[in-house]
């Protein structure tokens, strides 16, 4: 994503990467313990998670390096679905 730096792995073991891009907000996070993966979720801005209506969306990848940037290019390419570009 243009302008935005994902962290390195090591960040989502203890944190959560809450951010926004163009119109939308995501999370990327690490999910599970045994088989950990990144998952990332996009929903249109303005608001928070809990606080709106829209859709979310969410997809899986790798817990390693090449998952952190298959995660930013499905957050981008999701930014460019919903908000159109």
């Amino acid at each position: 994503m243009e302008g935005i730096t994902l962290y390195p792995l090591s960040y989502y073991e203890r944190s959560i990467y809450k951010g926004s891009y163009r119109g939308i907000n995501f999370y990327l996070q690490k999910s599970g313990e045994e088989n950990p993966v990144l998952l990332a979720t996009v929903w249109k801005g303005p608001f928070a998670f809990d606080c709106t209506e829209e859709e979310k969306y969410s997809e899986e990848f790798p817990y390693n390096e090449e998952g952190i940037l298959a995660a930013d290019n499905w957050i981008a390419d999701k930014q460019r679905e919903i908000c159109g570009g």
